[in-house]
C-alpha cells in the first residue's frame, strides 16, 4: 500500500477534539483500521460513523504510541453473535 495515500480512518470525539478509533485482531493485538473509500467505511461502520482523512504513514504514526503497531485496512466487521453457528 502506498503510505502517501489518503485513507478514510473512523475517529470518535475525545475531551481534546478528535480521537483515532483502534480495535482488537482476534487474536487480541491493537491494530488502527482504516478504508480506501468513505462508502466501504459506511457500509462497515454505519452512515453515522465520523471520520478523517489520513496517510497511512501518518495513521501509523499516531497509532504506535497507543499500542497498536498493525493496520488493517478495509477489514470485514462482524459481530460474535452472527459468526456463531447453532449447536
Amino acid at each position: 500500500m502506498d503510505g502517501f495515500r489518503p485513507l478514510y480512518v473512523p475517529v470518535r470525539r475525545g475531551p481534546a477534539g478528535l480521537v483515532v478509533r483502534l480495535w482488537r485482531t482476534p487474536a487480541g493485538t491493537r491494530t488502527a483500521v482504516a478504508f480506501t473509500t468513505d462508502q466501504r467505511l459506511r457500509s462497515a461502520l454505519g452512515p453515522c460513523q465520523a471520520w478523517i482523512r489520513l496517510s497511512e504513514s501518518a495513521l501509523r504514526r499516531l497509532a504506535e504510541p497507543l499500542g497498536a503497531t498493525s493496520l488493517t485496512v478495509d477489514p470485514l466487521l462482524f459481530s460474535h453473535s452472527a459468526a456463531r453457528t447453532p449447536t
